[in-house]
């Protein structure tokens, strides 16, 4: 039996009401932060113990260190993770936090970005990952391209500087291709889109990054409560004008094209769930 290189430690018991999903909460929310230690000022392991010593002061959550591979224990979801970033050099690492709320995912936001700007630095290959979904699946089949097109409009996914081979603007993606194709460059490696959906209910937002992003602590938290914002919006259907103008203005695209352009166009607004 192989022997787990994890390292598990237990947090002080903060007791962070803001932390915990309650039976009333509708949605859970997620974060990763990939960075550089700054091994010019400081040795890896030392810098990630200081790391570790501090996050135990703002958490409820168990902390799984790993320099070695990713942890495998079955509870890490709901624990901080600190490991290797695979898509990063020797010195990067991710730090995860557990499943949390809202106001949790900002408590992290605000404690872990001081850190990475002690110990570390962010460049175009870091990047700061959200996770959305519902607390429960029944019956979710949450509409990827609605909230696709929302997100766009209210220009969340070019607020960044784009950063080639690590976070693709999945608009430049779908209104270039048929959706086949699109898949096709998507599952191709190394290509990423800044947005994605992971499961019927679980959305992943990969938008924000880039040179020093982790200075950008205000920025931050008002793009992920939009986020927040505009998926409850779409899963309760909540945003009746912005479909009927979503609706009217493919219309007049629809009027307006060949009749050969015209049936693929509409195949794709129908696969998208736009247009009956």
């Amino acid at each position: 039996m192989v022997q787990s290189t994890t390292k598990r430690y237990t947090a002080h018991k903060n007791n962070i009401d803001t932390l915990k999903i309650s039976e009333n909460d509708l949605y859970q929310f997620g974060c990763e932060f990939e960075f550089y230690i700054d091994t010019a000022k400081y040795n890896l392991q030392d810098a990630i113990e200081e790391i570790k010593n501090k996050i135990v002061n703002f958490t409820d959550a168990d902390i799984l260190v790993d320099l070695a591979t990713l942890p495998t224990n079955s509870d890490k979801n709901y624990c901080i993770q600190i490991k290797p970033d695979q898509s990063l050099d020797d010195n990067g690492i991710e730090i995860s936090i557990p499943i949390t709320t809202k106001n949790g995912v900002k408590h992290y936001i605000n404690n872990i970005l001081p850190l990475i700007e002690e110990y570390g630095y962010t460049n175009e290959d870091t990047g700061l990952h959200f996770h959305i979904s519902t607390v429960k699946q029944d019956g979710v089949n949450f509409n990827f391209y609605l909230y696709m097109l929302m997100c766009h409009d209210k220009n969340l996914l070019s607020s960044w500087l784009p950063r080639s081979g690590y976070s693709q603007n999945v608009m430049d993606i779908l209104s270039k291709n048929t959706k086949a194709k699109s898949r096709e460059i998507k599952n191709k490696k190394g290509t990423i889109w800044n947005l994605e959906k992971i499961g019927v209910n679980h959305i992943e937002i990969k938008a924000i990054g880039g040179v020093d992003y982790h200075k950008e602590v205000n920025k931050i938290i008002n793009e992920f409560e939009r986020y927040a914002k505009y998926f409850d919006a779409v899963l309760k259907g909540d945003d009746i004008d912005y479909r009927q103008r979503l609706i009217n203005e493919h219309k007049q695209l629809i009027k307006s094209i060949d009749s050969s352009t015209k049936e693929e166009f509409l195949q794709a607004v129908n696969e998208a769930g736009l247009i009956n």
